[in-house]
């Protein structure tokens, strides 16, 4: 048996059908002579809880200790991964050291062990990751929502898949619950989650769609398509059997239609409104406050040495009002953000450790600087990574949009997350 690796620091792929314990020993021969491996792609192979948990017995073991902090995805869809094996890769996901951010588990067998998957949710809430499947583990069924999402609670999670699970209408209200949680609950850092396939009926995606309108606004994108399996009821006057089937089905057909009209209301029209919103006032703020907020140590030793002194007055008076007067002032330019969120800014903006570098980097980091736009003309610079503070060389690389790497954009996204502007955040009212 056989693994390729496409390039000298990138993904071990394997080409043949590996198996169990022996499987894993490949595998693990591979990661040995490999000095930096960010993905491992093993799909579509025999590993069984005897494999995974070999070769999650190693990635935690000293000898790995160079792979956990540089292995960011990893795809283990079927492989016949039971509770068992579950178990061990949960305590992987624990680890301080482990940067994962993708994890495939699609199409295994993991069943409702009530004490696994509560720490496997348990782990996940302390890991980074970002990405998670269980779609296909046909044998969780209903435990998926009534066990693991009730233990979620996992603020870096942005995508979750639970398609084709076996989920009933009997945990529409729960899964319904989870969604609703508010900003502090469940799903309030989700942005993606993908429940198609499943019996949930119309009522059940009635739910769930309620729940986002009540109580969830950071999901973006919501899939509940072929759940309609519990959708009608057989009803019980035989005389009228054929008529009221027919009467059922135009009416869930009309039904289903109104409920993506309004799953894409909240959606898109809302959430993603209000998104926009929020990361763009988050970002003016930010602006502004850095100007009136954060103070050099060197003027506040001046100001501490000679506190008679009316330099900053006669420069500017907002510096003479109260602290809670300036914040006032400021919050104006961010009516959309909660105080909780305005106030995270502030903080951010007043700690002269976020400030960004001054002088250009010195040594070529290609995982973290801008990759330029080879359709600009920008000379000699074309193919080769800008290293300047701003980021991009006055917006000349092509940016996310067009899969490549935009710094500036970068780190715009880990502002927003790190201050908690990713997306609206009502008011608690108590």
């Amino acid at each position: 048996m056989a693994i390729s690796i496409p390039t000298s620091r990138s993904i071990i792929v394997s080409k043949e059908i590996l198996e169990g314990i022996q499987g894993a020993h490949t595998i693990i021969s591979q990661l040995n002579s490999s000095r930096s491996i960010t993905k491992l792609k093993l799909n579509n192979n025999r590993l069984g809880d005897d494999g995974v948990s070999a070769l999650f017995a190693f990635l935690k073991s000293p000898a790995a200790s160079r792979h956990r902090s540089s292995i960011s995805e990893i795809y283990l869809n079927d492989n016949d991964i039971s509770c068992r094996g579950l178990r061990d890769i949960a305590d992987y996901v624990n680890g301080d050291e482990v940067v994962l951010k993708t994890l495939w588990l699609a199409n295994n067998t993991i069943g409702p062990d009530a004490d696994v998957l509560a720490w496997f949710a348990t782990t996940v809430n302390r890991s980074r990751l970002e990405f998670l499947s269980l779609t296909g583990n046909h044998m969780l069924g209903d435990a998926v929502v009534e066990i693991f999402l009730r233990h979620l609670r996992a603020p870096r999670l942005r995508e979750l898949h639970v398609n084709a699970m076996g989920l009933t209408a009997r945990c529409a209200s729960g899964l319904a619950e989870w969604i609703s949680s508010g900003h502090t609950g469940g799903a309030y850092s989700l942005h993606t989650l993908k429940c198609s396939g499943n019996s949930l009926g119309i009522k059940g995606v009635w739910e769930v769609i309620r729940a986002i309108e009540m109580g969830n606004w950071s999901l973006m994108n919501v899939e509940v398509y072929a759940n309609q399996l519990a959708a009608t009821e057989i009803p019980n006057d035989n005389s009228h059997i054929q008529q009221s089937e027919h009467l059922l089905s135009s009416e869930a057909e009309v039904s289903w239609k109104d409920a993506e009209r309004a799953l894409h209301r909240v959606l898109h029209r809302r959430n993603a409104y209000w998104k926009r919103q929020v990361e763009t006032e988050a970002l003016s703020l930010l602006k502004y406050s850095r100007t009136l907020i954060l103070r050099s140590k060197a003027s506040l030793s001046s100001t501490n040495k000679h506190p008679t002194s009316d330099l900053a007055s006669e420069s500017f008076p907002f510096y003479d009002l109260p602290m809670e007067l300036r914040l006032h002032i400021l919050a104006v330019l961010a009516p959309s953000l909660s105080c909780a969120q305005r106030t995270r800014i502030y903080d951010y903006a007043a700690n002269p450790s976020t400030l960004p570098l001054l002088l250009p980097r010195l040594r070529r980091d290609n995982g973290h600087a801008c990759l330029a736009d080879p359709s600009r003309a920008l000379g000699a610079s074309i193919g080769f990574t800008l290293h300047t503070s701003g980021g991009c060389a006055e917006g000349k690389c092509m940016g996310t949009g067009n899969s490549l790497v935009c710094r500036r954009e970068a780190e715009r996204t880990k502002f927003l997350e790190v201050v908690g502007c990713r997306a609206y955040e009502p008011e608690c009212v108590t």
